[in-house]
C-alpha cells in the first residue's frame, strides 16, 4: 500500500488507507433561537489535481445531495434531521515497477443520517444528536505482468452510529462527539472499529457589524491525537474561513480556505455559494483541491402570514 503511495500516478491517494477521507469536522449544530421550519438542499461538486515529482493527474466527481430539515417545536425546542457524507473512499491509481503494473480504483464512502434535538433558553443552548453511519465500497485491482493480468475485486458493507452532545453559553461553545464505531462487513469476515472521540471548543463574537468565530477540535483516535483550528469571519452576506486540518492519516495535512457569499430572497429564503480550496501535502506529494458548495435554504415560505 505504501509503496502505491510513492508511486503515484493518478488522483487521488488521500483516501486510500482507513475509512478514507474524514468530511464531517466543525459541523455547525447550533441553531440560536429557531422561529420558524427550514429546508437546506446542498450540492458538493470537488475538484481534484494531483502532483509528484511534475507528474500530473486530476479528478472530478460529484457528491450526493445533502438534505437538513429543522423545525421548531414548542418555547426553544427544536428538532433537525438530515444526511452528509461522514468518510470518502473515492481513488485512482496507476503505478509501475520494472516489469510489474499495478491499477487499483475505489469508490464508495460512509454516509450519515442523524436525528438531533436544540433546546434554547434565554442566551444558552443544549443539543443532542443521534446518527446512523451506513455505506458500501469497492475495490478493483488489476495486476499485469508481462501478457498476464490478473484482477481482484473486493467489496464492503458498513454500518454504525455515534452520538454527540453540547452547550453554548453567550459566545462561548462546548460540544463532544462519541461512542461511535462502525461494523465493516467483507468476504472474509466482520470487523468492529472504534472511531474517534472528539471535543471542540468554540468562541464567537460581534465587532462593529463583524462577525468572528474560532473553533477548536481534539480528536482522538486510538493510535493518535489531532488538533484541528477553524477560523471564520462574516460581514452582511459574505464570509472568510480558514482550516488547519491534520489527518488521522499519518504525515496527511490540509490547509483550506473558503469564501462565502449568501443571497437572500424575498419569500423565500436564501441561496449560497461557497468556494473553497484546499491544499494537502504528504511528503512530496501533494493535492490541490477545489470544492465550490451551492446551498438553497428554504425559510420564509414555512411562515404564517398575516393578513
Amino acid at each position: 500500500m505504501n509503496a502505491l503511495l510513492l508511486s503515484l500516478i493518478s488522483a487521488s491517494v488521500f483516501a486510500i488507507e482507513g475509512f478514507g477521507e474524514e468530511r464531517a469536522i466543525f459541523q455547525q449544530t447550533f441553531l440560536g433561537d429557531l422561529k420558524t421550519a427550514r429546508i437546506e438542499f446542498t450540492l458538493n461538486p470537488e475538484f481534484n489535481l494531483i502532483s509528484e515529482e511534475k507528474k500530473f493527474r486530476c479528478l472530478f466527481w460529484t457528491n450526493p445531495f445533502y438534505l437538513s430539515l429543522k423545525v421548531p417545536v414548542y418555547k426553544g425546542l427544536s428538532l433537525s434531521l438530515g444526511n452528509l457524507e461522514r468518510f470518502n473512499q473515492v481513488y485512482d491509481i496507476y503505478s509501475e515497477r520494472e516489469l510489474l503494473k499495478i491499477y487499483t480504483k475505489s469508490r464508495g464512502g460512509i454516509e450519515e443520517v442523524y436525528l438531533q434535538v436544540n433546546q434554547w433558553l434565554n442566551f444558552t443552548e443544549i443539543f443532542f444528536r443521534g446518527s446512523f453511519l451506513f455505506g458500501s465500497s469497492f475495490e478493483v485491482w488489476n495486476y499485469t505482468i508481462g501478457d498476464y493480468t490478473i484482477a481482484d475485486t473486493f467489496s464492503y458493507k458498513y454500518k454504525g452510529q455515534i452520538y454527540s452532545a453540547g452547550l453554548k453559553v453567550l459566545f462561548l461553545t462546548v460540544y463532544y462527539e462519541g461512542l461511535g464505531s462502525i461494523d465493516m462487513e467483507r468476504s472474509s469476515g466482520d470487523t468492529t472499529y472504534k472511531l474517534a472521540q472528539v471535543i471542540g471548543f468554540g468562541l464567537e463574537k460581534d465587532v462593529n457589524t463583524w462577525d468572528y468565530s474560532l473553533s477548536l477540535e481534539h480528536s482522538v483516535w486510538i493510535d493518535r491525537n489531532i488538533n484541528r483550528i477553524r477560523l471564520m469571519v462574516e460581514k452582511d452576506i459574505y464570509s472568510f474561513s480558514y482550516n488547519y486540518n491534520p489527518w488521522y492519516l499519518k504525515e496527511i495535512k490540509e490547509h483550506r480556505i473558503g469564501l462565502g457569499m449568501g443571497i437572500p430572497f424575498k419569500n423565500l429564503g436564501k441561496i449560497s455559494f461557497d468556494f473553497n480550496g484546499a491544499i494537502r501535502t504528504k511528503g512530496n506529494l501533494w493535492e490541490f483541491v477545489i470544492s465550490p458548495q451551492l446551498r438553497l435554504t428554504l425559510e420564509e415560505i414555512f411562515s404564517r402570514r398575516k393578513k
